[in-house]
């Protein structure tokens, strides 16, 4: 159910105590944007199954709020048990007969989603499908899609980039005198300044200028990828235009959780930096922390994370090995 939470106050028996677990998450530098939602809903659930002179969350509780909701995804019951979880753990030094179970006491297994890593005949064709889809309604709002949304589209595949990352631009952000982007406050707290290639940096020019003929002056501070009416453009619409854009590049989308997503572009542009290293003949020791860097990773077990096997990464694997220690094999001659 949707529920209207950002101006709505917790009203469960433990409304106070799931107040002050909000509270220390802040404090812990945790941006718990999508788990504030998630602890609104728990929060609905907690008023009608608590009771209000005892109000303890028990393991049947905990049961009945994890079941599985309709066609949920595995992935989704997984997340709201592990927010109740949280929850639990803060409570429990007060209140000891709150449950603290494992996260596995319910069964509940997420299956490691396999990204689709786009090759690079499918990344080229989706970069010229990126300023030709059509998903606006009129001549001005289809220029404007193929334009804002397009760029948008191949700032992602040429940088790795975090979708979140791409629409928190603002146009101060971007140096396009220096082909130079500055990410503000992204996951883990962690700022890091993006170069990008002269081209890219070009194409980022022609979008500015578009946008900035259209709707007039802005404010240093305006997002750099706005929607139609100058506000800031939201990730269902990148989506819904990176969908178009397979559709133009003739490379099949399979469906919902089933891909390719929108992320799997970060995980694209990983591996195929990883095999043009390859090529080039790289230290991979060396190349490898400045993707980890790039990527804005605070370990290179995040990096190594994106990085997938594909049928042109091991090509590269195995011709480079042949040539370095190909010597030592020999072919051995039945007489």
């Amino acid at each position: 159910m949707k529920i209207k939470w950002k101006n709505k106050n917790f009203t469960s028996p433990i409304a106070t105590q799931i107040q002050r677990f909000l509270q220390f998450k802040y404090a812990a530098g945790c941006k718990y944007h999508d788990e504030k939602r998630l602890l609104y809903v728990l929060d609905e659930f907690l008023e009608s199954h608590l009771s209000i002179e005892d109000p303890v969350i028990t393991d049947d509780i905990v049961r009945e709020y994890s079941a599985r909701k309709g066609a949920e995804s595995e992935a989704n019951r997984a997340h709201r048990l592990s927010i109740l979880r949280q929850l639990c753990r803060f409570l429990a030094p007060e209140e000891p007969r709150t449950a603290v179970d494992s996260q596995y006491f319910l069964g509940i297994r997420r299956r490691p989603f396999v990204p689709y890593i786009l090759t690079l005949s499918e990344g080229q064709r989706l970069l010229q499908s990126c300023l030709k889809f059509s998903c606006g309604k009129g001549d001005k709002s289809l220029l404007f899609h193929r334009m804002v949304y397009g760029t948008a589209l191949m700032l992602l595949y040429l940088t790795g980039m975090r979708v979140g990352e791409v629409l928190s631009l603002n146009l101060e952000d971007v140096d396009l005198a220096t082909g130079v982007l500055r990410i503000r406050q992204a996951k883990f707290g962690k700022s890091r300044f993006v170069p990008i290639a002269p081209d890219l940096t070009e194409a980022m020019r022609k979008c500015r200028s578009f946008v900035d003929e259209y709707l007039y002056s802005r404010p240093p501070n305006a997002c750099f990828f706005p929607k139609f009416n100058g506000k800031t453009c939201t990730e269902a619409i990148i989506r819904y235009s990176f969908r178009k854009a397979l559709t133009e590049a003739g490379i099949v989308w399979l469906g919902q959780g089933k891909g390719p997503r929108l992320h799997d572009l970060r995980h694209s542009f990983a591996v195929n930096r990883m095999i043009l290293w390859y090529k080039q003949n790289a230290n991979l020791n060396a190349k490898l922390p400045l993707l980890a860097t790039y990527l804005g990773h605070i370990s290179l077990s995040g990096t190594q994370r994106y990085l997938r096997l594909t049928e042109t990464f091991v090509g590269e694997i195995t011709r480079r090995h042949q040539t370095q220690f190909g010597y030592l094999i020999t072919e051995r001659i039945s007489q």
